[in-house]
C-alpha cells in the first residue's frame, strides 16, 4: 500500500473574510455613523488578529506543515516541533510539546462528514504526533 505524499486543505471563506472586515471599515469611515473610527478601529484589529492567527490554507508535507495565511504571510512548522490536537472540523498545531494554544488549521468552516478521517489519516501516514 503506497503512503500519500501530502494533504492540502483550506477554507475560501477565511481568505476573504479578513478583506471583507478591511472593506467595512472603510465603508464605515466614508459614511456618517455616530462613533466611526471606533468602529473601523475594531474592524480593522478584527481583520489583523485573523490575518495574523487563521490560516485560510494548509499543507501537510512529510517533514512539516506548510501554513498561508489572508494576506500573504506563510510560515513553516517542522514536524519534530510540532504535536496535532484532532478536533471534530479540523484540528489545532500546537508548537512545542507542552503547548495549550497553536494555529487552527480548518479544512472547512462548516462540519462536513468524512473529512476529520482524511484529515486524520492523512497526520497519521505521514508520521505526525497526535494528541
Amino acid at each position: 500500500m503506497a503512503g500519500i505524499g501530502s494533504y492540502q486543505g483550506g477554507s475560501a471563506f477565511l481568505r476573504w473574510w479578513p478583506k471583507a472586515l478591511l472593506a467595512c471599515a472603510i465603508w464605515v469611515l466614508v459614511t456618517t455613523i455616530p462613533h466611526s473610527v471606533q468602529w473601523a478601529t475594531l474592524l480593522v484589529g478584527a481583520a489583523y488578529v485573523h490575518g495574523k492567527w487563521l490560516p485560510c490554507q494548509f499543507t501537510v508535507l512529510e517533514e512539516g506543515l506548510t501554513l498561508r495565511f489572508p494576506f500573504g504571510r506563510r510560515r513553516f512548522l517542522r514536524k519534530d516541533a510540532l504535536t496535532i490536537r484532532m478536533e471534530v472540523v479540523g484540528a489545532f498545531a500546537l508548537v512545542g510539546r507542552h503547548r495549550k494554544f497553536g494555529y487552527p488549521i480548518l479544512d472547512r468552516i462548516l462540519y462536513e462528514p468524512g473529512r476529520s478521517l482524511l484529515l486524520r489519516t492523512a497526520f497519521k501516514e505521514l508520521g505526525y504526533e497526535l494528541a
